[in-house]
């Protein structure tokens, strides 16, 4: 295959890739709900996790708590009784260290072991479920405090296969063990321990914690899908009430257009006259009133302009071409020019002979002038606004800065809402309704590009617009 033929494929694959991102983005731009319908679902399925987690902590807590606490007053009852019938039984002999295993059986029907322990440490007497396990179990209570007398659990290591026993010992064995000691006439002669085995109850426990935790990501996998459900039907009468609000604000502002339009051509009219202003209280009153007529248009057309951006396809509005932006750049940098020099701010360019980009020829031209109007706006007299423009092979690159006033922490991440304004006596001042850069936003994410702001307080602000090459 030729270079030249790769070469095309190449420029078709980047093109499709665009495409595709493009659309993505505006995928994701389409629902202006479907952000706060997925907060929503996030938020009712972690209350829904978190009652489904206290449940299962609470449930597994109360099984155990309850459970153990039978069974360690169970052994403490049963440590109780054997002590006093070794008591007794030790009372009748002429020896204390002298147990006689044939007449001395202690060995109820669901205990594991049990041992008499001399004080030196010298095992007197016991007995146990099998005989070969005695050293292990021997082993396990060497390793308790011999002053503690409360019920606790021990884990019996036992080797992988021991020939003879009823049951595998394949696994480690859980014992509660209880320790009561012998005193006879005022003396402690040795202490009793007794052990039972709860292996079973540990592996039950084990179970049921395994269906719980099954049964809660049962749960909550229905809890998430009701909680997606329910947010969407909450959103419901919201969406109705917005599409409403946005149609009327659409249909108000198509309608007021017009009349605006004939009162401004009238009050042009007048200013023709020159009978009408050589009254100097009627012009001044016609130079109120025609630029209160441009405020009043440029609120109406922006308004015009979200509520169109807010319709579900406002990305397909946008008319695409090729072309070179440096003439739409210069004529829109030399209509602002003016307005700064009022201010004695300076102007300063700087773009290639040539910046090609794929666009809406109008809605960049509209939004470079949204970005300077904004940086002279914000900008002292005296100082200076930079509008840059580049082109690199995956992006366009355009860069309006200024040294203005700057913008507060605080305000960054909403700049870019609607009505919102940073200086709002400023604002009022000059015309500003708060709605520029929120049309900004929309045209930087309907070609599929993103805005970033750079800002330091008393210092300036940097307004940086990438948009897909």
């Amino acid at each position: 295959m030729s270079s030249k033929r790769c070469g095309e494929w190449d420029i078709k694959l980047i093109n499709n890739w665009n495409e595709w991102r493009q659309w993505l983005r505006r995928l994701g731009n389409a629902d202006l709900f479907r952000r706060t319908h997925w907060r929503l679902t996030a938020l009712y399925s972690g209350i829904f996790t978190l009652f489904l987690a206290l449940f299962v902590v609470i449930a597994a807590a109360l099984f155990y708590w309850i459970t153990t606490s039978e069974q360690e007053q169970r052994i403490t009852r049963l440590a109780e009784q054997e002590a006093n019938t070794i008591e007794q039984f030790l009372l009748k002999q002429s020896n204390f260290d002298l147990f006689d295993d044939q007449s001395l059986v202690l060995f109820s029907e669901d205990q594991l072991f049990f041992y008499v322990i001399s004080p030196t440490g010298r095992l007197l007497a016991g007995d146990e479920v099998h005989r070969r396990l005695r050293p292990y179990f021997l082993s396990a209570l060497s390793h308790l405090d011999t002053n503690e007398q409360t019920p606790v659990y021990l884990t019996v290591s036992l080797p992988k296969h021991m020939p003879g026993l009823a049951r595998d010992a394949a696994r480690d064995w859980r014992v509660l063990t209880a320790a009561h000691p012998l005193v006879i006439r005022g003396d402690v002669v040795g202490m009793l321990y007794i052990g039972m085995d709860v292996t079973s109850f540990f592996g039950v426990f084990h179970w049921l914690l395994i269906v719980l935790i099954g049964l809660a990501i049962l749960f909550l996998a229905v809890g998430v899908a009701l909680s997606f459900f329910m947010s969407k039907r909450a959103l419901v009468p919201i969406e109705e009430a917005y599409e409403r609000q946005r149609q009327f604000v659409a249909d108000a502002s198509h309608e007021l257009r017009t009349p605006l339009s004939v009162v401004f051509s009238s009050v042009e009219a007048l200013t023709l006259e020159e009978d009408v202003m050589k009254n100097e209280l009627a012009h001044r009153l016609l130079d109120r009133l025609r630029e209160e007529l441009k405020r009043i248009t440029k609120l109406m057309n922006d308004l015009l302009t979200l509520a169109r951006a807010d319709a579900k396809h406002a990305a397909l509005e946008l008319a695409k071409q090729t072309f070179d932006f440096r003439p739409h750049a210069e004529r829109t940098f030399q209509l602002i020019s003016e307005l700064a020099a009022k201010k004695q701010i300076t102007m300063n360019f700087h773009a290639p002979e040539q910046a090609m980009v794929t666009a809406d020829p109008d809605k960049l031209t509209q939004l470079l002038y949204i970005l300077l109007d904004n940086a002279i706006k914000y900008t002292p007299e005296g100082g200076n606004v930079t509008l840059s423009i580049r082109t690199e092979p995956k992006q366009f690159v355009l860069s309006v800065k200024d040294t203005g006033i700057g913008i507060p922490p605080e305000d960054m991440g909403r700049i870019f809402d609607r009505f919102y304004r940073v200086d709002k006596a400023r604002s009022r001042q000059q015309g500003g309704h708060g709605l520029g850069l929120s049309i900004a936003k929309w045209i930087v994410d309907a070609h599929g590009g993103t805005i970033h702001v750079q800002s330091q307080l008393g210092q300036g602000t940097e307004f940086l617009v990438l948009l897909p090459a």
